[in-house]
């Protein structure tokens, strides 16, 4: 258990007064542009260069002035940031004093949340947009309600497949939408499906939400197809962890979204090829509000060991699924893999599931995979 804040409470106020010293100092300069155009009438100077310089200079005021009030402004969402970040930091530390583990976490998310926020207002001030709109930032807001406002904004494609589904959409953004099936009002488990590199793209939200509606029926979950980051757009790009690393603090987000809105509810992520690095890189930094993490066919993970990943209690436990005749398994040797540690490694520390067969994409339909999702719902969650 450990707290990791996105923000940093005196890092926010030193960021406010530097802003707030550089709104000085742009007042002051604007106030040198009307006593230099009093200068310049004063002159004698006359003409249309004149009336050129004398619009120019009230021009620069008007500027200066308008940057003066932007950047004050600025300062005062800092000093509001830090005031927040501050009562996270209190209530954080309470939290972890009495072992509360799932809160920590949980505040850690609020720290991401407020870094969004934070950043959403200091781009409004430069009249920037904002497109990414997290289910965490909607606690309280009905499921029909949700789907209902991100159907407006989904293409008629996309929304055409996940009615099919019998879906719900959680969320839309600039690289995808992520969907539920199964029981999304008052489910006893609900598994986050976290795909790879070629998987994760919207045009195989159709494919996804196929396996996600056979795990539900399997398990009795709700399943979440969660696509709320860009995977890499070539296979070969998939050797680079820049696209996990940008993903990780969304989905350590979107857990925590999952544990205020589903708090009874087991919560377990399986994570797919590339997406084992995103999954594991989230609960390395962020933490991950989840009770069982599934490796299937990694790369490549986050930490030298499972036991740097900060996962929902003492007793989460974390699986690791390989199929022999996956090729992916070239990619390792010994403790180490192509984008990290292997997670295979006798020293990493993870459950092994045993008897998996099949290719790179048949861990989601094979039996004794399924099998050990099974007999992990037997568990209560945070035991």
């Amino acid at each position: 258990m450990m707290y990791a804040p996105a923000l940093d409470t005196d890092e926010l106020r030193t960021a406010a007064d530097l802003v707030r010293l550089a709104a000085t100092s742009a007042t002051e300069r604007a106030t040198y542009a009307p006593v230099s155009a009093t200068a310049l009438a004063q002159s004698g100077f006359r003409g249309p260069a004149c009336d050129a310089s004398s619009a120019r200079l009230a021009e620069c005021e008007a500027s200066l002035s308008a940057s003066a009030a932007r950047l004050t402004a600025a300062a005062g969402v800092l000093d509001t940031a830090a005031r927040m970040q501050q009562e996270l930091d209190e209530a954080a530390a309470f939290a972890a004093k009495h072992f509360h583990s799932r809160g920590v976490l949980w505040l850690n998310a609020m720290s991401m949340m407020l870094d969004l926020q934070l950043s959403r207002s200091l781009l409004g001030a430069n009249k920037k947009e904002q497109v990414y709109d997290p289910l965490f930032a909607h606690p309280d807001e009905a499921l029909e309600s949700l789907h209902a406002r991100h159907a407006q904004t989904v293409p008629a494609s996309t929304l055409e497949v996940v009615e099919a589904a019998g879906g719900v959409v959680l969320e839309a953004g600039p690289y995808a939408t992520t969907v539920i099936v199964g029981d999304a009002v008052d489910p006893a488990r609900v598994i986050t499906m976290v795909a790879g590199a070629t998987t994760g793209k919207p045009s195989q939200l159709a494919g996804e939400l196929e396996k996600a509606k056979y795990l539900s029926e399997q398990t009795g979950a709700a399943v979440v197809v969660w696509q709320g980051y860009a995977p890499p757009p070539l296979l070969t790009d998939a050797l680079s962890p820049h696209r996990a690393h940008a993903g990780a603090d969304d989905l350590a987000m979107f857990q925590a979204a999952l544990e205020e809105r589903y708090p009874e509810a087991q919560k377990t992520v399986i994570a797919h090829s590339y997406g084992t690095l995103l999954a594991t890189k989230a609960a390395k930094d962020h933490g991950l509000l989840a009770d069982d993490l599934w490796l299937l066919g990694s790369a490549g993970v986050s930490g030298g060991h499972s036991s740097e990943l900060m996962l929902a209690g003492p007793e989460s436990t974390i699986h690791v699924v390989d199929s022999p005749t996956d090729p992916i398994l070239l990619l390792r040797s010994g403790p180490s893999a192509a984008l990290g540690a292997s997670p295979s490694y006798v020293g990493w520390g993870g459950e092994p599931v045993h008897g998996v067969r099949g290719g790179h994409c048949d861990y989601f339909t094979d039996p004794s995979f399924v099998s050990a999702l099974q007999q992990r719902a037997d568990r209560p969650a945070g035991m």
